[in-house]
């Protein structure tokens, strides 16, 4: 037994271990187009889908008994207070970012890589942190889509 382990061993040792070659997989024809296509699909969310969410976690809360609530503990309906979440605020905010930038993105599918560009770059300045590697990755693609259509060259655009 253990002459046969011996011997598979030394024949593993002997043979080579290789990987098969493969080609590289080609780049998808539609990348840029379909990159564009996703992100405007995602910009385009609907308003109330956070709020719809709210509901579906919904718990139920069972009654304690204990001593009675007391006048101090119930919340005065004249004190101000907040209105809403810090949730639907920034929600509210990303939409509003988003909605800037669809135009651009649109421009960029219809092919009108100058403006769509523009507005990307604006968005940019005036939004630097905001949807980073999408706006990066759009603004990358409308430069090598004008550089292959023989356009305006990428660094002609005004930088603002």
């Amino acid at each position: 037994m253990k002459l046969i382990l011996t011997a598979a061993v030394a024949a593993m040792l002997v043979m080579p271990a290789r990987a098969e070659d493969k080609p590289a997989a080609a780049p998808s024809k539609g990348g840029f187009a379909e990159f564009l296509k996703n992100l405007k699909t995602t910009l385009s969310r609907s308003a109330v889908s956070g709020e719809r969410k709210k509901g579906r976690n919904a718990t139920s809360v069972a009654a304690v008994r204990g001593s009675e609530q007391d006048k101090k503990s119930i919340a005065d309906p004249d004190e101000p207070g907040i209105k809403g979440d810090v949730k639907a605020a920034r929600a509210k905010k990303e939409q509003a970012y988003d909605a800037e930038l669809a135009p651009s993105i649109e421009l960029l599918e219809k092919g009108k890589l100058e403006e769509g560009l523009k507005g990307l770059t604006a968005f940019k300045a005036a939004h630097p942190k905001y949807r980073v590697e999408d706006v990066d990755k759009a603004i990358e693609g409308a430069k090598a889509g004008l550089a292959e259509a023989g356009g305006a060259a990428p660094d002609a655009v005004a930088k603002p």
